[in-house]
């Protein structure tokens, strides 16, 4: 049966290469695993389930991958995407939305594609300019760039067939991370931003011709104000009435779809709240629809068939943006169309994907924010635990959730899910002010503090002990129970995304850059292969020729790397962005040089100092958000402005205001801060750099 496989398999190839390049149909994508040699979406097929019934790499040789080719992106931020490969050709984005098409033989390059994104955008994204990927459909290759705008591409030639800009408000800080979803010839797309105060909702586009076709918003606006269509009635009688609509509502769609062509639904997963808490959002309580949510939608209409709210009235920043794995089982003796999800929140939910009724949800992580989800209700019950509006509260899952973008695998023959799991507590506490929207800074308002900076009397822990893991867990979704867990270290969002194959093996990188191997059935390793990047995106795997490859994009970034861990490769290596790919019988995969942290910080310059002006400066400092990506605690994917050369000191207005370095990402914040502003954040850096020059002379550093 392999040998019929492959055999129509090569003839379709063929007959794909003479219609011209990256001919994917719904036939296709239906007929995915006759094709085993292709990657076709982000997540392979319309499963969307991360999963390749390759096994020509399996468990009994898996210790003899190594490297096959590798492509330089010429990047040092965050790559996050996991790439598309049609017939032979391989298909990615990374940060800004740059699209690679590469030989997926050799890794040669056969086009690239600049959408040109201003550098002003650089300050915009809460998260690094990362992109999660693109779609390919009939001779397209569509990616969003971190501006927003939607672009279709020749597949052939990386030539621009027609673009479109997806926002509706250029004065709020909205932007685009995640990949495209084709769903009913329409090419669908959201965004990100809820960080920064915006309204979340998705635009529709007829993917041959980039006509506009509809738009979906995932919160109601200000009720002052006509509803732009008739969900948005349904929702707000779940929003207080005086919510603080300035601060945009939130809701973003910034990552996961996915796409059943046979009930002919788009799913979306909508994101947190803006502000997080519910009672700086919507004091009066309510669910909040549709944030926390997984909406099913007719993409022909632009009409919701159903939704279920993960998390409703969600003050943790617990998203439903992760994957959506569409999957079918018999549960119970009966056989059931589902939908599965395992988001920040910590629970897994099984749905079924026709009518959205909830199946199960039980914890995969450590949760004391509810202590079950009631599956009559469909609804979580909270515990005390996770109300912090009265003083501070250690909560799991922390806000980077217990699962979040990176992929999860799951095999539909052992109906087994193997899920990057964070398992990172936060304390979260009342914001210091009330809540109002300022373009460009942060619209949170809770505060999320170290566990020490709290008496353990005073945050509680609900019975969970502290502790911090991450690791990646095989789950099974009918039985609801762990089936083994593999601990990675690092930091929170060290391991990357994970890809099973039929070959019984579990692939995964992390951040200090190496590709592992697993046995899937036992988590027992099976290959740790040094890349010397580190690895955030999860693997794919695809054929040519009978020849089976694993590829993977390494380069570190995102939300929880502004700053390198010291076990990180891109600590001890850099943060050169490259594809990696590998296949058996391969060779060690080369290093980059090792780079020397012995560097003694610069003398800083004189300038006007007092302990009020430095404190106001480090107030000024996290209020503009240069916090989020200049944490200053050593080699990050941004400069540490505390090992900051004298020169660019001299020039630090006209960098922080003027401009200066705008093309690198560095955008002007001249509609923010004053020069007296500037000045303060000034005095705030030299301090800090006094202050480490002085511990490293201590410590006898040249």
């Amino acid at each position: 049966m392999s040998r019929v496989i492959r055999s129509l398999g090569v003839a379709l190839c063929a007959l794909a290469t003479c219609l011209g390049a990256a001919q994917v149909d719904e036939a296709r994508l239906r007929n995915a695993d006759t094709e085993p040699q292709n990657w076709y979406s982000v997540h392979r097929a319309q499963a969307s389930d991360h999963f390749s019934p390759l096994k020509s790499i399996n468990q009994d040789n898996a210790a003899d991958v190594g490297f096959a080719w590798q492509y330089d992106t010429h990047t040092t931020r965050g790559l996050e995407a996991s790439p598309v490969v049609v017939d032979g050709v391989m298909y990615t984005s990374g940060t800004w939305g740059v699209v690679y098409a590469v030989d997926a033989r050799t890794g040669k390059e056969l086009w690239k594609f600049d959408p040109h994104v201003p550098g002003k955008w650089g300050r915009r994204p809460c998260c690094d300019v990362v992109n999660r990927g693109v779609a390919v459909w009939q001779g397209k290759v569509y990616v969003a760039s971190t501006d927003a705008r939607l672009l279709a591409l020749d597949a052939a030639t990386g030539k621009v067939l027609w673009q479109q800009d997806t926002l509706i408000d250029h004065a709020r800080f909205q932007t685009s991370t995640g990949a495209p979803q084709i769903a009913g010839g329409k090419v669908i797309i959201g965004n990100g931003g809820a960080e920064l105060g915006v309204r979340g909702y998705i635009t529709a586009y007829d993917a041959q011709t980039g006509k506009f076709a509809w738009r979906f918003f995932t919160v109601p606006g200000d009720p002052a104000k006509p509803f732009e269509h008739p969900e948005m009635a349904l929702a707000s009688k779940t929003w207080d009435p005086n919510s603080r609509w300035d601060v945009g509502g939130g809701g973003t769609v910034w990552d996961a779809f996915a796409y059943d062509p046979d009930l002919n639904l788009l799913y979306v997963g909508v994101g947190n709240g803006s502000p997080h808490p519910r009672y700086a959002r919507s004091p009066n309580g309510g669910d909040n629809l549709f944030l926390a949510c997984i909406v099913a939608i007719n993409p022909d209409t632009g009409r919701m068939a159903w939704y279920y709210q993960t998390a409703p009235g969600d003050s943790w920043d617990y998203t439903a943006t992760a994957q959506m794995v569409l999957a079918d089982l018999t549960i119970g003796g009966r056989a059931r169309h589902v939908l599965m999800q395992a988001p920040k929140n910590g629970f897994y939910y099984v749905l079924d994907r026709a009518t959205g009724e909830l199946i199960s949800a039980a914890p995969f992580a450590a949760v004391n924010w509810a202590t079950k989800v009631d599956i009559k209700t469909g609804r979580p019950e909270l515990a005390p635990q996770g109300d912090y509006s009265g003083g501070p509260k250690l909560i799991y899952p922390g806000e980077a959730g217990a699962h979040t973008w990176r992929a999860m695998s799951y095999d539909p023959g052992s109906h087994v899910a193997y899920i990057p799991v964070v398992e990172w507590p936060f304390v979260f506490a009342p914001g210091p002010v009330p809540a109002h929207y300022r373009a460009g800074a942060s619209s949170t308002y809770e505060q999320v503090l170290d566990d020490d900076a709290v008496p353990a009397e005073q945050r509680g822990t609900a019975g969970v002990p502290i502790h911090y893991e991450d690791y990646l867990e095989a789950y099974d979704p009918i039985k609801q129970k762990v089936i083994w867990h593999r601990p990675e270290s690092g930091g929170p969002d060290q391991g990357g995304g994970a890809l099973a194959t039929a070959g019984n093996v579990v692939i995964q990188g992390d951040a200090a850059g190496f590709l592992n191997i697993y046995a899937a059935d036992t988590g027992i390793s099976l290959a740790h292969i040094n890349v010397g990047t580190g690895i955030m995106a999860a693997p794919i795997s695809y054929a040519i020729g009978g020849e089976q490859y694993v590829a993977i994009m390494a380069g570190l970034g995102g939300s929880a790397n502004w700053t390198f861990p010291k076990d990180s490769a891109a600590y001890r290596y850099g943060n050169a962005g490259r594809i990696v790919a590998f296949k058996l019988r391969g060779g060690r995969v080369p290093l980059p040089p090792k780079l020397s942290h012995d560097e003694l910080v610069p003398e800083p310059p004189s300038v006007k100092s007092t302990p009020a002006l430095i404190e106001r400066g480090k107030t000024l400092f996290e209020e503009a958000r240069c916090n989020w990506c200049h944490a200053n605690a050593g080699p990050g994917i941004v400069p540490d402005l505390f090992a900051m050369p004298p020169e660019m000191h001299s020039l630090f207005k006209k960098i922080v205001l003027g401009g200066l370095l705008e093309q690198n990402g560095m955008a002007s914040f001249a509609d923010m801060l004053s020069e007296a502003d500037v000045e303060a954040i000034q005095a705030y850096i030299v301090d800090g750099a006094h202050k480490r020059r002085a511990e490293q002379l201590e410590q006898g550093k040249p």
